[in-house]
């Protein structure tokens, strides 16, 4: 489903204004309710990117509308424990770092077993990194790195949904076509709960939102099944 259809009729804009009523061309037609939707639908596109994050196992998922891979790289630097994530990094699947003879190894995240003194003390002579803590929007590497690395510390990462603009038109969700039809009934549910709470519609809306949160609950259950994590390789610099 397209974003903004005003030839066919059948754009997220168009559904949302056929759902509560309003009349063709409401939204569509006036700039200012156009981007006060707009707002609505990426608040609950982020909504359906969480659903689908938990529904996914051990697969990642990922927004197609992005056009790279979510990886990223920066460089190492001789005696340096904290660098700065990604800015668009949620979560972190995987680390790793190129040695000295430029092969790539996966580092394990730190656990409280792993750390029998304070964590200064921990792996505090610098060498190849081999662990890593969170801790807010820096990674900690230890131990330090005991030389310089270009593009040689590497996360693969899960990020959020792509945003719409109020003048997209032919732009669609990053996910499964079958399902997009959520958007516009979610966008719907959330201005007519304040401005039509009474309205009959409402109630309606809200059902056919809980079966679609179940199907696509399914969908990406049995579709992400028992798989292990998708791997991006594609380099994007984060200084």
């Amino acid at each position: 489903m397209v974003y903004n259809d005003t030839i066919n009729l059948d754009g997220i804009i168009q559904n949302i204004e056929r759902m509560t009523d309003l009349g063709f061309a409401y939204i569509s037609g006036d700039i200012t309710k156009l981007k006060e939707f707009t707002a609505i639908i990426n608040r609950v596109q982020h909504r359906v990117w969480h659903i689908i994050f938990l529904a996914t196992g051990n697969w990642q998922y990922d927004d197609g509308n992005y056009a790279n891979m979510p990886s990223a790289t920066t460089n190492l630097v001789l005696g340096q424990i904290k660098y700065a994530l990604p800015s668009d990094a949620l979560t972190i699947q995987r680390v790793e770092v190129k040695d000295k003879n430029d092969n790539w190894h996966i580092i394990y995240p730190i656990t409280k077993e792993m750390v029998k003194e304070g964590v200064d003390e921990f792996q505090d002579e610098s060498g190849t990194p081999m662990y890593y803590r969170l801790t807010g929007r820096v990674i900690e590497i230890f131990p330090a790195s005991d030389y310089n690395g270009a593009d040689s510390l590497k996360v693969y990462f899960d990020r959020d949904s792509v945003d719409f603009a109020y003048n997209d038109t032919t732009k669609t969700p990053g996910f499964a076509s079958p399902y997009h039809e959520i958007l516009p009934i979610k966008a719907s549910i959330e201005w007519l709960k304040i401005k039509q709470p009474q309205s009959p519609t409402l109630p309606i809306l809200i059902q056919d939102d809980i079966k679609l949160e179940n199907s696509i609950r399914q969908f990406y259950g049995m579709r992400f099944k028992d798989k292990k994590p998708r791997i991006g390789r594609e380099k994007v610099s984060w200084v």
